[in-house]
């Protein structure tokens, strides 16, 4: 596969909810619905949709899939998972935040059902994640303690999908979303299940063999005639 395909497909993917979305809600759109409808709700849920997708695209990058190295070098994929990490986390945290506001306005309390509580807890995990990728130099984390953070974000992403089954509109509302969310989930299953089971992928070094030594050659009296290597 050329690197042009693979980006058309990368592009075109998240369009797929995204475009369902507003073609299933355009009645819903060109109603007197006020500012918080279309100031908080309407980007809430397109920064939701679009940040699911990105979230697995960065997890993707991540996995060292054979196929994809011999379209993308690994450099460039690092530099890509970093970017999408940051942006879909941002995407996610701002669909979170601005629901949270629209509640607020037009409920005036926050309605803590199983699905939004889910939601919030893959919030606080994601804000954690995407803090410590920006402010990794200035806050001087320890490799333990940055691993720490980064393996926890590997929960948010079936957190984020539990809650969008639960409660997201869209998801809920239109088979073409659903179906792709399940389809993502389930690849993100294997990828993970098969980092798990065997590791990250070419990181595996062989022990050194240690190298041989000829046989000393005998002395008359039958005694080594050279002395043992040392390290």
């Amino acid at each position: 596969m050329k690197k042009g395909v693979l980006y058309g497909i990368a592009v075109l993917l998240p369009l797929v909810p995204l475009t369902a979305w507003i073609v299933g809600s355009w009645q819903q759109f060109t109603e007197p619905l006020g500012a918080a409808f279309f100031g908080l709700y309407v980007p809430a849920r397109a920064f939701g949709l679009l940040g699911f997708v990105l979230m697995f695209y960065q997890f993707l990058l991540a996995s060292r899939i054979p196929f994809l190295e011999t379209v993308l070098p690994r450099a460039q994929q690092l530099k890509t998972h970093r970017t999408l990490g940051k942006v879909g986390g941002i995407m996610i945290v701002l669909h979170g935040t601005c629901m949270l506001l629209f509640d607020m306005i037009t409920l005036g309390s926050i309605a803590f059902t199983l699905g939004k509580l889910i939601g919030i807890i893959a919030l606080f995990l994601l804000i954690n994640a995407v803090v410590a990728a920006w402010f990794l130099k200035a806050l001087k984390f320890k490799l333990q303690t940055w691993r720490r953070i980064h393996y926890a974000a590997y929960v948010v992403f079936p957190l984020v999908f539990v809650h969008a089954i639960l409660i997201g509109s869209a998801v809920r509302g239109y088979l073409a979303v659903r179906l792709l969310f399940i389809v993502l989930l389930a690849v993100y299953a294997v990828l993970l299940v098969r980092r798990l089971v065997g590791g990250q992928p070419g990181t595996k070094t062989k022990s050194p063999k240690a190298p041989k030594v000829s046989a000393p050659a005998s002395t008359p009296e039958g005694t080594a005639g050279a002395e043992a290597p040392t390290a």
